[in-house]
């Protein structure tokens, strides 16, 4: 799938949202989504910075 096709796919998608007034709860979904993305990409392994205190 191109880039000109997301595109297209992504006005359909926009325009439908806005016409049918449910633009903010898509918004929260997407970033609700974001979140959990963010959340599960964290590594549990990982240590934690350092910081040195004065």
């Amino acid at each position: 799938m191109g880039i000109e096709k997301l595109i297209q796919v992504a006005v359909v998608l926009a325009t439908l949202a806005v016409s049918s007034h449910e633009l903010p709860r898509i918004l929260h979904t997407v970033q609700m989504a974001q979140l959990h993305l963010i959340h599960d990409s964290q590594a549990s392994k990982w240590g934690r910075a350092t910081l040195l205190s004065k």
